[in-house]
C-alpha cells in the first residue's frame, strides 16, 4: 500500500499547480495583447513568422510583461487572503475544512481577476510604449548629465537668486489672495453647514462643482491660459496660482468644517443666534488652528509649483530653467537645480515646524 502523501508535499504540488495555471493565463493573455496590437496597429506581433531585430526586441518586452503580470497575480492572491480573514482568525491556523474559502484558481471570480490583471498590465505596456533596450543602452547619455549636473557653474547663480525669491514671492502672493475667497466658499461647500434649506444644498452642488473643475486643470494649464490673457511674466503665474489654490483650500477646509464636533453649533443656536453668529462662535474658533496649517502647507506646494509655471512664461526661476535644458547646459541646470532644492528642503522644514505648533 503506497504512503500517504505529506502535507508539505501535497502544498509543494498545490504551489506547482497554481504557478501552472499562472503562466497558462500569461501566455492566454500575451496572445491576446498580440491580437489587439495587431488589430489596432496593424502591426505583426512577436509570434510572426519573419521576427525583424524590432519584433525580437517586443518579444523581450511582452515576457518581461508577462513576469510583472505574474507578480500582480501573486499579490492580488495575498492580498484577497489578507482581506478576507476573518477577525482574530490566522491566515494559516486551523480552521474547518468547510469554512475554508476555495484557492483563487479554483473560481470564476479568481480567473476573471487574474486575466484582467495581465491584460491591464499589457495593454498599459503597449500604450504607453515602454522600451526597457532604450532606456538601459542610453546610459552614456544620461551619464553625460549627470557629470553636469555634478558640476554646478557659477555664472547663473545671481540671476537665479533674483529669480528665486521672486519664486517665492510669487508663491506667496498667489496663496495670500487664494485665502479669503477659499475661506468664503468653505462654508456654503460644507455639506453639515447645507442640510437645511432648497436653496442652501443648490449652493453646495453648485460650489462642489465648480470648486472641483478648477482644481481638475492643472496650474500648468492655467498659466497658459493667463500668459495667453496678460502676457509673459510672474503676474501671469500669480494668477495662475491663485486659480488654483483657491479651489483647493477650498476644499481642504470645507472637509475640515464638515469633521468639526456640532455641539458648540447646536447649543449656539439653541439660544436663537443667526446663522452668521452661529459661523463665527461655533464653527470659526473650530477650524481656525486647521485652516492655518492648511494654508501654509499650501504655499509650500505653490513654491515646487512656481517652478514648472515658470517653464511656460510664469515668472520665476523656472523662467530660466527650461532654455537651460533645451540648450544642454547641464552645469547652470545644476546651479539651478540645487538652488531649488535647497529652497523646497528649507520651506519643507520650516512649514513642518510652523505647523506643529498651530495644531
Amino acid at each position: 500500500m503506497a504512503a500517504p502523501t505529506s502535507s508539505a508535499g501535497r502544498g509543494w504540488m498545490q504551489r506547482a499547480r497554481i504557478l501552472a495555471v499562472d503562466w497558462a493565463l500569461i501566455v492566454i493573455a500575451w496572445m491576446m495583447a498580440e491580437f489587439l496590437l495587431l488589430a489596432f496597429t496593424g502591426r505583426r506581433g512577436p509570434t510572426g513568422m519573419l521576427l525583424t531585430a524590432e519584433q525580437i526586441l517586443d518579444l523581450v518586452h511582452y515576457w518581461v510583461a508577462a513576469a510583472g503580470g505574474l507578480v500582480l497575480a501573486v499579490g492580488w492572491s495575498l492580498l484577497e487572503r489578507v482581506i478576507g480573514a476573518s477577525p482574530g482568525r490566522s491566515l494559516t491556523g486551523s480552521v474547518p475544512a468547510d469554512e475554508k474559502e476555495l484557492p483563487w484558481t479554483q473560481t470564476l471570480r479568481g480567473w476573471f481577476a487574474a486575466v484582467f490583471i495581465e491584460l491591464t498590465f499589457f495593454t498599459g505596456w503597449l500604450i504607453t510604449e515602454l522600451e526597457l533596450v532604450t532606456f538601459l543602452t542610453k546610459f552614456g547619455k544620461a551619464a553625460d548629465i549627470v557629470r553636469g549636473l555634478a558640476h554646478p557653474s557659477a555664472s547663473v547663480l545671481h540671476e537665479g537668486m533674483i529669480l528665486l525669491v521672486q519664486t517665492i514671492f510669487l508663491a506667496f502672493m498667489a496663496t495670500a489672495f487664494a485665502i479669503p475667497i477659499a475661506f468664503v466658499l468653505s462654508f456654503p461647500s460644507a455639506r453639515n453647514l447645507t442640510r437645511g434649506s432648497a436653496p442652501a444644498r443648490i449652493g453646495y452642488l453648485v460650489s462642489r462643482t465648480v470648486m472641483n473643475f478648477v482644481r481638475a486643470v492643472e496650474p500648468l494649464v492655467w498659466a497658459l491660459i493667463f500668459i495667453s490673457w496678460v502676457g509673459i511674466g510672474p503676474f501671469a503665474g500669480v494668477l495662475a496660482l491663485w486659480v488654483h489654490s483657491v479651489a483647493a483650500l477650498t476644499k481642504l477646509y470645507s472637509e475640515q468644517i464638515e469633521s468639526i464636533d456640532p455641539g458648540p453649533m447646536d447649543a449656539i443656536t439653541a439660544t436663537g443666534a443667526s446663522t452668521l453668529q452661529v459661523l463665527r462662535y461655533g464653527v470659526v474658533p473650530q477650524v481656525i488652528p486647521p485652516f492655518l496649517s492648511f494654508t501654509i502647507y499650501r504655499w509650500d506646494i505653490n513654491v515646487r509649483m512656481s517652478t514648472i509655471i515658470g517653464f511656460v512664461g510664469g515668472g520665476g526661476i523656472g523662467y530660466i530653467l527650461k532654455p537651460r535644458v533645451d540648450l544642454g547646459e547641464w552645469g547652470e541646470v545644476g546651479t539651478l537645480v540645487l538652488l531649488i532644492a535647497a529652497t523646497v528642503w528649507v520651506m519643507d522644514i520650516l512649514s513642518a515646524k510652523i505647523r506643529e505648533r498651530i495644531v
